[in-house]
């Protein structure tokens, strides 16, 4: 089976589960977060909108 055949069948998979996109992915909550975590987080944010750039990713902090 090479790659390519994999991937379709994945995706057939995934079309016939109703799954469509990233949608059936969780988000991380951050309830188990560290306090740690989460001053790291609230400082990247911060950063980011000093430069007036989006995180690339969703902090749940």
């Amino acid at each position: 089976m090479t790659l390519d055949d994999l991937e379709a069948r994945i995706e057939r998979r995934r079309a016939e589960l109703g799954f469509v996109g990233d949608s059936h992915v969780m988000p991380n909550s951050g309830a188990s977060r560290t306090a740690e975590k989460r001053e790291l987080l609230r400082f990247l944010a911060d950063e980011a909108a000093k430069r007036q750039t989006p995180l690339p990713f969703k902090a749940n902090y």
